[in-house]
Order: C-alpha cells, then sequence, then structure tokens
C-alpha cells in the first residue's frame, strides 16, 4: 500500500463515524463510552457487540469479530475492501483517487459504471414488464410447465426478450445509447444494425451482492436448439463471473434476517428456482463454471458450511472436483450432495419432492468421503492390482488430512472397502506422507514457551500505548515481546504515535490476522485499580530479563559445541550480559 493510498485510508477513517455506520445495520444503544447491539454476525439475543466511539473499533465477545468501519462493510455487505471503501467515501461524500493498483476498477470510470448499472437495472424491469404482454405467450406457459408461479417470477425478477429490437427502443427513449447498450453486453451489430442479444429468450437478471442487475441468462423457448440452450451475458465492465453467484442478492437479504447455517451451490438457474420453492432459500448458482477463489470467498461471507449440490451426471461430477478443494482452502467447511444419476435438484424436488432432498442434504458426504467414494468408482476392487491402486491413491487423500483423529476415520473407511488390515494401511499412509512435499507443522498462534504472564505485562503495555497514558514510554527494544505478533503491533503503535495520537481504526486495515486479533484484545483491555507506572515500569523489567535470560541460555548452549576461540568471544558476550541483567534486576 503506498503513502498516499494510506493518507487517503486515514482522512476517510477520520471522516467516519462508526458509530453512525454501524448504526444504519445494528441497532446501538449507549453505555458509557461504548455502544452495544446484538452482534450482526451471529445473531445473538444478548448484545455482546461493543462499538467503542472514541477508538473507532467494534468487537464482540460472542463471536470475536472485530475491526474498523472498513472492515465491518466489508462483512456486512459481502464485498471486497476497495469496495467497502468505496461505500464509506461516497457516505462521507469524498471522491476516491485513482491509485494505481491491480485492483479489478482498472481505473474505469465510476460515473460511467453508475450509467451501465442504471440501464441493466431499467432493461430488467422492461423485460419483467414484458411477461405480461400477449407476446410473451410462449414464456409464460413454459413457466407454468416448469411449475414457476408469479410469486417465484416477481422473486426473481424472471423477465422475457420479444423480439429483437423492441429493448433497443426502449432503452433509447429513455435517454440511453446503442454504445451503451452494447458496452452492457445487451446488444450485438451485424452489418448496420443492432439486435438484442437475448431475442425470444427467457431471461434471468444476475443481481449482485450491492442488488445491482449486472448480467443476464437467458434460456431459449424452442424445443428445437438453434442455438445454445443458455445465452449468458458476456464480461463487461459491470460483470465478471468469476467474482459473482446467482442468488447472492437472496442469500444477503436473508442473513440480514437471520442466521445462514449453510449455503447450497448448484449450477444453473432452474435448480435455485426449483430449491427455494421447495423450502430450500439459501441455495444459490456458480452458473455451469468451475468454481473460483473470489466465489468460495463471497460464500464464505454468508455461512461456514456449503453443500455442492451438482448434476448427478458425469459432467456434474467434473464440476464438483473442481471446486470442492477451492472452497475447502478457503476455509469452509464442504459436503456433497449425491444426486440419482441423471438428475439435477429441480428434477430431485419435483419428481421426488422437498423431503427426499432434506434426506440427501443429511447424508451429503464431507470433501474427504467424497474424494475416496469419487476415486472407488474408478477402480474395479474385486481385482487385487486394481485395489491395490485404488488404496495407494486413497491412503494418499488421507495423509493431506491435518489432524490424526481424522486421518484414522477414513483409515477405517477405506479398511471397509478393501479388506486390508489397519496395519497395512497405516503403513502406507506413512510411506506415502515420508514421500511428500508436506511442510512441517507450524506451531499454533500463542504456543510459544513464553509464559502466559510474560504475554499479560505484554499485553498490559501495548493497551498502555493504545490509551496513550502517560507512562506508557516508547521506544524499548521490540524484541523483549513474546513473539512477532506482538512486536508487529507494538511497531503499528509507535507509527501511529508519530502521526499524532494512536488510530486503530486505521491501524486495523494494514495488520496481519494475529495482529488484528491481537488488537481487539488490546481495544478491549479493562485497567484496573492500581495499574499506573509502577506496573508498566515492573512489566518492561520483565520482559527485558525474560530476553537477557534466553540469551544467556542459548550462548550457554553454544559453549558446548564451540572451538577456543569461540568460546573466548561466547564468554566476555555472556560477561557483559550477565553484569547488564544483574542492572536490570537491580534497577527498580
Amino acid at each position: 500500500m503506498n503513502d498516499d493510498f494510506r493518507e487517503f485510508i486515514d482522512e476517510l477513517l477520520a471522516k467516519t463515524d462508526i458509530v453512525s455506520v454501524i448504526s444504519r445495520y445494528v441497532p446501538l444503544k449507549q453505555k458509557g463510552n461504548t455502544h452495544w447491539g446484538c452482534c450482526p454476525f451471529h445473531h445473538e439475543k444478548d448484545p455482546s457487540f461493543a462499538v467503542n466511539q472514541g477508538k473507532q473499533f467494534y468487537h464482540c465477545f460472542g463471536c470475536k469479530e472485530s475491526g474498523n468501519a472498513i472492515t465491518f462493510v466489508e462483512k456486512m455487505e459481502s464485498v471486497d475492501f476497495m469496495d467497502a471503501v468505496r461505500i464509506l467515501a461516497e457516505n462521507a461524500h469524498i471522491e476516491v483517487p485513482q491509485f494505481k493498483s491491480g485492483g479489478r476498477s482498472g481505473g474505469y470510470d465510476r460515473e460511467k459504471k453508475k450509467r451501465l448499472a442504471s440501464l441493466m437495472r431499467d432493461a430488467a424491469r422492461h423485460y419483467h414488464e414484458n411477461l405480461s404482454s400477449p407476446q410473451a405467450s410462449t414464456a409464460c406457459a413454459y413457466l407454468v410447465r416448469r411449475g414457476i408461479e408469479k410469486p417465484l417470477v416477481t422473486k426473481f425478477g424472471l423477465g422475457y426478450s420479444i423480439n429483437g429490437t423492441e429493448i433497443i427502443d426502449f432503452l433509447l427513449s429513455k435517454g440511453y445509447t446503442k454504445p451503451e447498450m452494447k458496452e452492457a453486453g445487451l446488444i450485438e451489430q451485424r452489418a448496420d444494425s443492432y439486435y438484442d442479444v437475448f431475442y425470444g429468450r427467457l431471461l434471468f437478471p444476475i443481481i449482485d451482492n450491492f442488488g445491482d442487475v449486472v448480467a443476464f441468462g437467458g434460456r431459449t423457448l424452442k424445443e428445437n436448439y438453434e442455438f445454445a440452450k443458455y445465452r449468458n451475458s458476456s464480461q463487461t465492465p459491470i460483470f465478471d463471473k468469476s467474482r459473482n453467484i446467482y442468488g447472492i442478492n437472496l442469500l444477503k437479504k436473508k442473513k440480514q434476517r437471520e442466521n445462514v447455517d449453510f449455503v447450497i451451490m448448484t449450477e444453473g438457474y432452474m435448480d435455485v428456482i426449483a430449491l427455494h420453492k421447495g423450502g430450500f432459500d439459501t441455495a444459490v448458482a456458480s452458473m455451469g463454471t468451475a468454481l473460483t477463489a473470489q466465489q468460495a470467498k463471497l460464500i464464505k461471507n454468508y455461512a461456514q458450511k456449503v453443500y455442492i449440490s451438482y448434476d448427478g451426471d458425469s459432467a456434474g461430477q467434473k464440476a464438483t472436483m473442481r471446486g470442492l478443494d477451492i472452497l475447502a482452502d478457503c476455509g469452509l467447511s464442504v459436503r456433497v450432495v449425491s444426486l440419482p444419476d441423471g438428475m439435477d435438484p429441480d428434477d430431485v424436488i419435483k419428481k421426488l419432492g422437498s423431503t427426499t432432498y432434506k434426506k440427501l442434504l443429511d447424508e451429503a458426504k464431507t470433501l474427504t468421503a467424497f474424494k475416496i467414494e469419487t476415486l472407488k468408482k474408478a477402480y474395479d476392487l474385486t481385482d487385487p492390482e486394481e485395489k491395490s491402486k485404488f488404496t495407494v491413491e486413497a491412503v494418499k487423500v488421507i495423509t493431506a488430512l491435518p489432524n490424526p483423529v481424522q486421518q484414522e476415520e477414513y483409515i477405517n473407511l477405506v479398511q471397509s472397502y478393501t479388506g486390508y488390515s489397519k496395519q497395512v494401511l497405516m503403513k502406507q499412509a506413512e510411506l506415502s506422507f515420508s514421500e511428500s512435499d508436506a511442510p512441517a507443522t507450524a506451531t499454533p498462534v500463542g504456543k510459544t514457551r513464553e509464559s502466559s504472564s510474560d504475554r499479560r505485562a505484554a499485553l498490559f503495555m501495548l493497551a498502555a500505548i493504545a490509551s496513550e497514558k502517560d507512562y506508557a514510554a516508547v521506544g524499548f527494544d521490540e524484541n523483549i515481546l513474546p513473539d512477532e505478533t506482538y512486536r508487529e503491533v507494538y511497531g503499528a503503535l509507535c507509527e501511529s504515535l508519530k502521526g499524532g495520537g494512536v488510530r486503530m481504526d486505521s491501524m486495523f486495515y494494514a495488520l496481519t490476522d494475529g495482529g488484528k486479533a491481537l488488537l481487539a484484545e488490546i481495544a478491549d483491555y479493562e485497567f484496573m485499580d492500581g495499574d499506573g507506572a509502577e506496573k508498566y515500569r515492573d512489566c518492561l523489567r520483565r520482559l527485558e530479563i525474560k530476553k537477557a535470560e534466553d540469551e544467556l541460555a542459548a550462548m550457554n548452549d553454544a559453549l558446548k559445541g564451540a572451538d577456543k576461540e569461540e568460546q573466548l568471544t561466547l564468554l566476555k558476550k555472556i560477561g557483559s550480559l550477565t553484569r547488564k541483567l544483574s542492572e536490570i534486576k537491580t534497577n527498580r
């Protein structure tokens, strides 16, 4: 992040009142210096969501979510950092400068994007109104045949393109130009004339999580497909299919009303509509494309668990496999719904009913179980050689799991399929692990050898610095702090002080996840009676002593393997450090 951009963000946060921002989403009541409300991130009944107006910071004592105005808007609107910045800037009447970056805005004119979004909204309304026209009888008959009644037509904003030029004439009357229609992906040019690319199709507006119509999907109503069955909008300045999900606008509305336990990911528009009709109103669709990391992140904004419910045919299975790891890598809990061969969710709801589909959800397999089941179908387990190949591949899947409890669970599953003994399978697991390039397990955050009392001392010092206590002197050696996370936050606090005072809201977005969590602890720190300069000095002394003792221990260990010259050097350092340690201990 360059200095100009950081300066702009600091200005934006300074002109943004976090209480005003959050109050648009959550009713808040002031008690003392803190505003309290029910957390919007885990839908609690008793308020544990605290907003500190002075520090421009929020924290939930229930789910531990915390951050500044930008992170709050990111989560509530399910948008990325830059979109959250734009929302706050618009509210604060600040123009967002055109910074050089690799972001998706690409410097594209914001007003022009708003113009295209307005055009698409007007087009969607007109297409929807077309369904009331006698010329839409074919489309209406199709909807009746598919069991899509008027409430669903309205809920999803379905529409119809009557002919090749009607939408052009309508949009021209609204003041839009043909080049704008073309840029929005609605029309194309053939020779000297333009035509509606969705002519004669039933239309499904694709609405983003801001509530803007950004694209359309169109289904032909002809029995003999002269062209493709479905036609989707091409990529435009306001539509990137890798970042959009069909039905996300409805999912957002649901989350604003109540908690969303899980999301059901399907492939197509009709699957989403059928599932909503069947009572499964968290269904969305990837619009027939392979899932992307951006879509996975978008889903995670709404729920931690996702069911993949793609078609039961081979194409659907392949699409499922492509998306599983992307979702898991994003931290989502993934379940795979096994549909009867040749059926999609729409078929299941219509032919077998909602109760059957609910049963399929309940029986959905975990990601690992699905991978093993898919491998099993690729091998003939009655053939010894095929069975051994399946076992080797299945065990590779198992050894990638993060803990031994999960590994043993799936070892038992493979044993039930193959009949191999558990000992043999465990040996194969050890072999697979040794042949892999798996990195050594990282030390969990916070699990260092420093004692909890050292961490409490460091936390008190950082909290005192953040609160700008008179006695909280800075400038000490950052290496006395317990780990890199404490050092990161200490460095950020010092930088903030150089700017004239601690700005936690400004610091937050630049920290790592560990730094953000520590900053949340600091923001919530409650000083006790007696906390003051003496305690600060005692904490500083404690950490300095700890660092010196650790260094002495390391030097004494190094003496054992050192030659005479190295020993002399080390002994000098040990003597100097011993004297320094004595001074620290006696300096009261």
